[in-house]
């Protein structure tokens, strides 16, 4: 039995085998003061529920609309009227990875059954609000994407006879722009660096494309996998790097980059979405900006600011910690009910 003021929150997911914070999310919940429980979108379970919680909810927000999609809609219509179901979006994204901006009426549907929304950034609200119409009931709250949990690392920068060593790591996928990556190591010379390309090959076709035009390039080590990597073998890229590439063509918020700073690695990324937030953050001297398109100069800087990083030097990532993400949950639900 639920107490008076605790809340049962589904959640979707609850947790996945791709990304840690969702498990990290939920304890972070039920530290507030609430009781996670998984989704599940049947009327009897959801009708024991206070709220629902939506990661990604690409099924309501991409184009190419589907029954089960809609079927859920209707089910949240219904528990929302009957039982006073609340309906909550963390937004990750401001849309779908992958996707074109066209709307559709189940996206509308989506976000006009929302009575919350939580960002992971200032930038994530005014992005939301720009792309998308949301009801005037909708509960507000910004926090951040908390850091993974790891030991004490610190950061050893490479001898000054070996080669700055580079990675970038994830799912492969279109938007992450690992092409550009792979156009702009193409006329280095092995001894520069070493930049490896670690993920599973979640769009099979890009995948193919990367390897293909990496084939010669002497530079690059492509690990890529059919199944996922494991959290271990993740940690492992990662900490055999001096630094960690993340060429995204479009970004709001990324756990790879907090991954890799939760593992004292520095970070480059483009300067759009959310990164100059999280720059500012933990510091412009671990997540490295650029403008603009990924060029061999640009990872050259990098390779330099890389080498000039302290032996035993690591991030304060004390602005991204999950107790702050704790209060601002308890703050959230508390305006939520």
């Amino acid at each position: 039995m639920k107490t008076a003021k605790e809340k049962i929150i589904a959640l979707a997911p609850l947790a996945s085998e791709f990304n840690e914070f969702n498990s990290l999310f939920a304890t972070a919940l039920e530290n507030a003061g609430a009781r996670p429980v998984e989704y599940n979108w049947g009327l009897r379970s959801l009708s024991r529920c206070d709220a629902v919680i939506f990661h990604w909810p690409d099924q309501f927000i991409k184009t190419g609309q589907s029954l089960s999609a809609f079927k859920q809609i209707l089910r949240i219509a219904i528990l929302r009227r009957t039982h006073g179901l609340k309906v909550v979006w963390v937004a990750h994204n401001v849309l779908p990875h992958d996707t074109d901006g066209r709307g559709s009426l189940l996206r509308t549907a989506f976000m006009n059954s929302l009575d919350g929304v939580i960002y992971l950034s200032k930038q994530s609200q005014r992005l939301v609000h720009e792309a998308h119409r949301l009801p005037g009931r909708v509960v507000e709250q910004v926090t951040v994407h908390g850091r993974y949990p790891a030991p004490s690392l610190t950061f050893t920068p490479p001898g000054a006879q070996e080669k700055v060593r580079l990675a970038s790591i994830g799912l492969v996928r279109p938007y992450k722009n690992l092409c550009e990556l792979v156009e702009a190591t193409s006329d280095m010379s092995p001894s520069e660096m070493e930049v490896a390309i670690v993920g599973k090959r979640h769009d099979a076709a890009y995948a193919a494309e990367l390897e293909a035009e990496a084939s010669e390039n002497a530079v690059l080590q492509l690990r890529l996998s059919d199944a996922i990597i494991s959290q271990s073998d993740l940690d492992a890229a990662i900490d055999s790097a001096n630094g960690i590439v993340l060429p995204y063509r479009k970004i709001l918020n990324s756990g790879s980059a907090i991954l890799a700073l939760s593992r004292a690695r520095p970070v480059l990324i483009p300067a759009t979405g959310s990164m100059p937030e999280l720059a500012d953050l933990v510091g412009r001297d671990w997540v490295r900006l650029y403008e603009g398109k990924l060029t061999g100069q640009v990872l050259r800087d990098f390779a330099e600011h890389v080498r000039s990083i302290p032996q035993g030097a690591a991030p304060d990532l004390s602005p991204i910690s999950w107790s702050r993400v704790t209060d601002d949950l308890r703050q959230f639900l508390d305006r939520l009910f």
